[in-house]
């Protein structure tokens, strides 16, 4: 009996080793986020990029946003040019944003990896109605064909007020079923001269 138990340890030894992956991998292929902020900046003044919420199929109220909850979104996109998606927040004053954000933790995350200050960029701006906005953000420069997990998130830990309402402690979060669509400028393939 003996001989057999301790086969049987050996054995798992040799195996276990192979079982257990040392690095895990995305489960699938993953988007280009850019990591450097004045190229960020650049894209997002030039205008040359899409909103990923511009694509969802589904439409909210205002209410829906101002309230702690999950809001999904269904969106299509084309791979052939870059996409921006964030958490935005918008104050009357300087002094009420600052505030604001110190009761608001923001995550970012696609098919449940959060992203890290390396990708996530923040950006102020004020709105031509003079509202005074701070936007943590991630450009996608390319992103392979398939479907994604996005998702953005804030936790309020207290109850906050923008200057113009109030805004009940808890979690807003914004799900975003993602299909990554080739489009027809990448999915041609050179046809063989006669």
């Amino acid at each position: 009996k003996f001989v057999i138990i301790v086969s049987g340890f050996l054995l798992m030894a040799c195996l276990l080793p192979g079982m257990i992956p040392l690095n895990q991998e995305p489960a699938g292929p993953m988007p280009v986020l850019e990591t450097d902020a004045d190229k960020v900046i650049e894209v997002l003044n030039s205008r040359n990029y899409v909103e990923l919420g511009a694509f969802a199929e589904e439409r909210y109220t205002e209410e829906d946003f101002a309230k702690p909850g999950t809001l999904t979104f269904t969106v299509k996109v084309p791979n052939d040019q870059p996409v921006y998606f964030s958490y935005g927040w918008c104050t009357t004053t300087e002094e009420i944003l600052t505030q604001n954000f110190e009761h608001v933790t923001v995550k970012l995350s696609i098919n449940g990896d959060a992203l890290g200050n390396d990708v996530i960029h923040p950006v102020s701006f004020t709105r031509p109605d003079g509202l005074v906005c701070l936007d943590y953000g991630v450009l996608i420069t390319e992103w392979p064909a398939g479907e994604y997990d996005v998702e953005t998130s804030a936790n309020f830990d207290q109850k906050i007020n923008d200057g113009l309402a109030d805004y009940d402690a808890g979690d807003y979060v914004f799900q975003y079923n993602v299909t990554v669509e080739e489009s027809a400028a990448t999915s041609k393939t050179p046809s063989p001269s006669p």
